[in-house]
């Protein structure tokens, strides 16, 4: 039985008024959120499951083609089989998602990034290129 918060998750993804980048702000932080809970162990991985670790998030992210979003909460839902099989490995499995998480709430702007790369790029002056050639 879904939680009345998972519920309104499916319908805020079901929502065609909620951009895509607050959507993969949701599913980052909610994601993040969860994976702080799991390795506290106030929460149960059944728990994040319901929450957020679905199939039936993944088919709506999955609608709104947001990849990035569906392997995180793709992630989660194999963490049941690692807390069977693998528990050792657990640990490694919520940093991964909590890497991918953080990810998705990093600023997205490709305008922003075009103009914090060109600032990094150190053009040559002309004057210096001129200067090179004339002590050859």
């Amino acid at each position: 039985m879904l939680q009345p918060a998972s519920l309104a998750i499916l319908q805020l993804l079901d929502s065609k008024t909620v951009p895509d980048k607050e959507v993969r702000y949701l599913i980052g932080w909610q994601a993040l959120v969860l994976v702080e809970l799991l390795q506290r162990r106030l929460v149960t991985v059944r728990y994040a499951e319901q929450m957020l670790f679905n199939l039936d998030v993944v088919q709506r992210l999955d609608r709104r083609r947001l990849r990035d979003c569906v392997e995180v909460v793709d992630w989660g839902m194999q963490l049941e089989d690692w807390e069977a099989h693998t528990p050792e490995h657990l640990t490694e499995a919520l940093s991964r998602i909590g890497g991918l998480a953080q990810r998705l709430l990093a600023p997205r702007n490709r305008a922003q990034a075009k103009r914090k790369n060109k600032k990094q790029i150190r053009i040559r002056p002309r004057s210096a290129g001129r200067q090179a050639d004339a002590n050859r």
